[in-house]
């Protein structure tokens, strides 16, 4: 077997193994369950910027997503979801939307290491 030493073939496979690469992450992983039926969104630092709550209306299951905040008076609705797919979608969309130039104010992100 011929290994070839040229650093340039490394850095050549690595862009076409990337340039196949289609990551599945969702949403769903960030959000941690606790207590049962509640979902806190939860980013990459640790910091809470959502609650997923399933609500129930007879037969039906739904879900309510709001920002996250210490005391539930200051969250913000961000709205009704059949699925809590579709509520961590929406409410990690609403978290990204915080973070660009012409978004909404980042409303509700706060450390978990307190």
């Amino acid at each position: 077997m011929v290994v070839n030493g040229d650093p340039q073939d490394g850095l050549d496979a690595a862009t076409r193994a990337r340039a196949g690469y289609r990551g599945e992450w969702h949403p769903m992983l960030a959000a941690v369950e606790g207590p049962v039926g509640t979902w806190t969104m939860t980013a990459p630092d640790g910091g809470r910027y959502a609650v997923i709550r399933m609500l129930r209306l007879g037969d039906e299951t739904g879900y309510r997503a709001v920002t996250w905040a210490e005391r539930s008076p200051d969250r913000q609705l961000i709205g009704y979801y059949r699925s809590l797919r579709a509520a961590a979608a929406a409410a990690h969309r609403r978290y990204l939307a915080g973070h660009g130039p012409r978004g909404l104010p980042a409303v509700g992100h706060a450390s978990a290491r307190r």
